[in-house]
C-alpha cells in the first residue's frame, strides 16, 4: 500500500499492513468533487483499469480509514501515487493524507463485495 505523506508533499511512503478489511463506499460532498477529479486524471493516464474509493480498517484497533483502491495496467506507481498526492492535497491540504493501495486480484474481489468503483468497469 502507498500512503502519501502531507509531512513530506513530495513523494508517497510505502508502508505495509498485516491485514485490511473493507467496510464500504466513501461518500459525501468533498468525496463526489475529489471522485470528479481523479476520474478526470485517470481518463488522461489511461493506465488505471478500476478505482474505488473505500472506508477500511487495518486492524481491530485502528479508527476507520479512507483508502483509493487501484486496480492498474502496471501495478503499484510511485509516480502516479505522486500525482494523486498532489490532486487529493489541492482539495484538502496538507494537513491530511490519503492512503493508497494498488489491488491485486485477491483484495479487488474482497472489495467488490462492499462497494463500487467510481472508475472503470460497472461505474457511472
Amino acid at each position: 500500500m502507498w500512503w502519501f505523506n502531507p509531512k513530506s508533499r513530495k513523494h508517497p511512503e510505502e508502508i505495509q499492513v498485516p491485514k485490511i478489511r473493507f467496510l464500504g463506499e466513501q461518500n459525501g460532498v468533498p468525496e463526489s468533487e475529489l471522485k470528479s477529479r481523479l476520474v478526470e486524471f485517470f481518463r488522461r493516464d489511461q493506465s488505471v483499469i478500476k478505482a474505488y474509493l473505500a472506508r477500511v480498517a487495518y486492524d481491530a484497533q485502528s479508527p476507520v480509514a479512507v483508502a483509493l483502491c487501484l486496480r492498474t495496467q502496471f501495478g503499484r506507481d510511485r509516480g502516479m501515487a505522486e500525482k494523486i498526492g498532489k490532486i487529493f492535497a489541492s482539495m484538502f491540504g496538507g494537513h491530511e493524507h490519503l492512503d493508497i493501495m494498488f489491488l491485486g486480484d485477491e483484495f479487488e474481489s474482497e472489495l467488490a463485495k462492499v462497494c463500487p468503483p467510481f472508475f472503470g468497469e460497472l461505474s457511472l
